[in-house]
């Protein structure tokens, strides 16, 4: 009696979740650890950005790399060349 029901509640729980229609896979190559409130990203497209504690976008991936933020700036590399940005993205 038992095995027939657990059955059945595990193949409505599988269903129920393959309707959630959340993607396969990851959703970031690479994640940084949370500084200053926002961590460095990789996205599957390669390019690097900034999420905030709620994992939206801040600084959206355009980076060909991208380090933490210390003392309000960022490092990063954008076109062969490394600069500083701000929080908000714009070039320091």
């Amino acid at each position: 009696m038992l095995k027939p029901l657990a059955t059945a509640v595990l193949t409505a729980s599988l269903l129920m979740l393959g309707g959630c229609g959340s993607t396969p896979g990851p959703k970031y190559r690479n994640v940084s650890a949370y500084n200053e409130g926002l961590a460095a990203v990789q996205s599957n497209t390669g390019k690097w950005g900034f999420i905030n504690e709620h994992q939206q976008w801040v600084i959206q991936p355009r980076f060909e790399e991208a380090r933490a933020f210390q003392a309000g700036k960022a490092p990063v590399k954008q076109d062969g060349k490394w600069g500083f940005i701000n929080k908000r993205g714009e070039w320091q």
